[in-house]
């Protein structure tokens, strides 16, 4: 906890770093007694725990001012106002939270902020105009590591004492992926830190103790930004932070750039992980992913080559593949296994708000549940080519074959890859970690799994019937502009509330 004006302080709930129920989040955050309460949405499964909590914290908190942000509020604002929050802060909320806080403070009207949606005294839902993106990210003060406890964050899987934080060092994205939030959600334009800030950042992150650094950049490098982030690699180099990295980049500029990935290795990338979707190269641009199924290959190569471990993201399940699409996209992960990717993640091609494939499936009416619970990736939610039951028997089982398949023939020596750097040591740290947790995920694999096939059945048989208003409020504000202005700013669109 820490002052950040003189007649006010701020606390961090961390809900799973802290180990801590629902519950326990509420007592916690009644007994400080805030004013304000902000809970992030990133995720769209993040839904019903956010809006139960907020309930519970409004009916013991006299006068508290809830507020939602991230990539689920920004799309589905009604909806989260409708259940408890208080106001919407749309996309990025650096300067909203600022002004809200101000305002808040000042006790003033909410309507000249822009970026919101808020309920009025009138219990109204306002909708302000949207703000601009900030170009300069410089200018954003720098992140509060000092607000959380370095001890909740280790990176158990590689040994103890190790510990990781996060930083930023850009938003956005250039790209148009069918299935993916972050360009609605950050933008199109591609907007980074200089140098300069970003080792400003690294030397907090070191001087606090963290041996290991999440870029969350979503792209951590970007055709056009090879250059700078070269420079990057150097200053790192040059400073000897010692200061291990983890990244997710695109498979085709890493293919492309095997010297960049070679030097980023030497300042300290360990882990990387790229989104290569499927093996299908008709599917992949029917997603809109701007890939070749040859780049992922070669992009594994440079990174195992480099002594870096590779995981992979596929996504099954798209309306418009079929199964035989969906085997092929597994054994290509056994492909990519051998060549020298070490982990996979077998997403379900999920609609999530503010996406276009979101709006298709309410066009088309197959989503089966509306369950946002269910939104988490790993779980269908709508009617596709194959039934969801195959799916998610398929994104399940492809996971564990995976490893299993790796494990058998290390062991046989039929993979025979060279291993460089110090990988090999972290692929043995993270396999005796496995082993200790191998009771949970057999737990997981025959009792879990056939307990959420259960529940996909029920679902998908009994359907879902939305009505046309709430058709017509998600189509709306699934597809709201984030940012661009949209004219006069002293426009406002009111919905009335039940």
């Amino acid at each position: 906890m820490r002052a950040v004006s003189e007649n006010a302080q701020i606390k961090i709930i961390d809900m799973e770093a802290d180990e801590k129920t629902i519950d326990d989040v509420i007592k916690e955050t009644v007994s400080f007694q805030p004013n304000i309460v902000g809970i992030t949405l990133h995720a769209t499964a993040a839904h019903n725990v956010s809006t139960r909590i907020v309930k519970a914290v409004k009916e013991q908190v006299k006068d508290v001012i809830t507020i939602a942000g991230g990539h689920h509020a920004t799309f589905v604002p009604y909806q989260i106002i409708r259940e408890g929050f208080d106001v919407v802060v749309m996309g990025e909320g650096d300067e909203t939270m600022m002004e809200l806080t101000k305002a808040i403070e000042n006790h003033e009207d909410f309507r000249q902020i822009k970026g919101i949606v808020y309920r009025n005294k009138d219990e109204e839902i306002v909708r302000t105009p949207p703000r601009p993106l900030i170009e300069d990210l410089d200018k954003l003060p720098m992140p509060a590591l000092d607000l959380v406890e370095r001890e909740k964050y280790p990176i158990k899987i590689f040994g103890d004492n190790q510990y990781a934080t996060c930083i930023e060092t850009s938003r956005g994205c250039p790209y148009a992926c069918d299935f993916c939030s972050v360009t609605p959600t950050w933008g199109n334009k591609w907007r980074n830190k200089s140098n300069k800030r970003i080792i400003k950042e690294l030397r907090l992150a070191k001087k606090l103790g963290y041996d290991w650094v999440f870029f969350v950049d979503d792209i951590f490098i970007v055709w056009p930004n090879r250059k700078q982030r070269e420079e990057l690699f150097k200053l790192m180099i040059d400073e000897d932070f010692n200061i291990r990295f983890i990244t997710q980049m695109r498979a085709d500029v890493t293919a492309r750039n095997p010297e960049l990935i070679k030097l980023a290795a030497e300042a300290g990338l360990r882990i990387s992980f790229l989104g290569a979707e499927s093996g299908s190269q008709e599917i992949l641009k029917k997603m809109h992913k701007g890939l070749s199924v040859s780049d992922t290959v070669k992009a594994v190569k440079v990174l195992h080559d480099n002594g870096v471990l590779v995981l992979v993201g596929l996504i099954l399940g798209a309306p418009y593949e079929s199964l035989k699409d969906m085997i092929g996209t597994i054994k290509f992960a056994w492909k990519l296994g051998d060549y020298g990717a070490d982990a996979v993640q077998f997403s379900i091609y999920t609609p999530l708000p503010g996406t276009r494939i979101f709006d298709k499936a309410l066009r088309e009416k197959s989503l089966f549940t509306l369950n946002w619970d269910r939104f988490d990736i790993i779980t269908p939610v709508m009617k596709t080519k194959v039934n969801p039951l195959i799916i998610q028997i398929l994104s399940a089982y492809g996971t564990y074959f995976f490893y299993i398949r790796k494990y058998l023939k290390s062991k046989f020596r039929i993979i025979k890859l060279k291993y460089n750097g110090e990988k090999l040591e972290l692929l043995r740290r993270a396999e005796r970690f496995l082993w200790k947790r191998m009771p949970h995920y057999l737990k997981d694999a025959f009792i879990g799994l056939p307990k959420a096939l259960i529940e996909t059945y029920k679902l998908y048989r009994a359907g879902m019937k939305l009505s046309e208003e709430l058709i017509n409020e998600l189509l709306q504000t699934s597809n709201m502009i984030v940012y661009q202005d949209i004219g006069d700013k002293n426009r406002y669109f009111k919905i009335k509330t039940d």
